[in-house]
């Protein structure tokens, strides 16, 4: 099978989506040389570089509403409503103090430097940092000041980071772009998944119970901003993938789920396997019979 350079986009609580795709290509037989993301996908895409990924996808998949509300640290400073201190604890107790030269595997996350008004790719150093770094999304989570920088969300001026993995002479570039108008998946469809492993599509009922569903009038200011990001996200992201297109490309819908639905977290890997297998089974030749 074909080596993979995987490219894992920005989009808050969709990015459990990326879980789902990377279960389906390790299924397939893909070999995966090399991971770059940005905001929940640096977080994804660093576990996995990590060997950490089904640890946290046992984790994540158990998460409650009341235990994304226990994670919520509110913060008292106008850079950011949110410290995220609780969740980056979590998260550094299954990496570690791992360095990401030493991973088995080229990993990038990709930060935005509002000084400099540039990207910023981690592709050295302490993992939790660049991921602290590349998830912080401006006047919702808390940014990183260091060394003359202040980093926010990589999302900001690439969303679906493809360049870092360019050099990597992979067989294909495989993106994951979690800001698009599609409909992954409708009430009553049928998902083609190993049941006896996953279960059926029951627990997908409601998924489309979003924030496209509910009226614009109704928006906290949180939400407001939020919505302004991710549609600067979803212009972004067709502007930066014009200029340097996947070889494959995986759409998730942006309204599968809010930013901050973690508790959906099975709803959305199931939703990225499906996605996965949709693209994969467009081509016979990628896919196992």
């Amino acid at each position: 099978m074909p080596t993979v350079a995987l490219v894992l986009g920005s989009g808050g609580a969709r990015g459990n989506a990326h879980i789902g795709v990377i279960q389906i290509l390790e299924e397939q037989g893909f070999d995966i040389i090399s991971v770059s993301g940005c905001s929940m996908g640096a977080v994804v895409g660093g576990m996995y570089a990590a060997g950490k990924l089904p640890a946290f996808t046992e984790w994540v998949s158990g998460l409650s509403r009341f235990d994304v509300f226990r994670l919520v640290d509110m913060s008292l400073l106008s850079m950011g409503a949110i410290r995220g201190e609780k969740a980056y604890a979590i998260l550094e107790d299954f990496v570690g103090d791992q360095l990401i030269e030493d991973l088995p595997i080229p990993y990038t996350a990709v930060a935005t430097d509002l000084v400099k008004q540039q990207e910023v790719w981690f592709q050295s150093g302490h993992i939790m940092d660049a991921i602290r770094a590349s998830v912080a999304v401006p006047g919702m989570i808390m940014p990183v000041t260091e060394k003359g920088r202040f980093l926010v969300d990589g999302g900001l001026l690439n969303p679906v980071p493809i360049m870092p993995v360019v050099p990597d002479q992979a067989d294909l570039i495989i993106s994951v772009n979690l800001n698009t108008n599609v409909k992954n998946v409708r009430p009553g469809q049928k998902l083609l998944l190993n049941s006896a492993k996953y279960g059926d599509d029951s627990i997908l009922s409601g998924v489309n119970a979003s924030k496209s569903q509910r009226s614009h009038l109704q928006w906290n200011k949180m939400e407001m901003l939020n919505q302004c990001f991710e549609t600067m996200q979803a212009t972004m992201a067709k502007y930066k993938m014009a200029g340097y297109e996947p070889d494959i490309e995986i759409n998730i819908d942006r309204n599968a789920c809010n930013f901050f639905e973690l508790y959906r977290a099975k709803e959305m890997i199931e939703i990225g396997r499906h996605a996965a297998l949709e693209v994969l089974q467009g081509n016979k030749k990628l896919i196992k019979t």
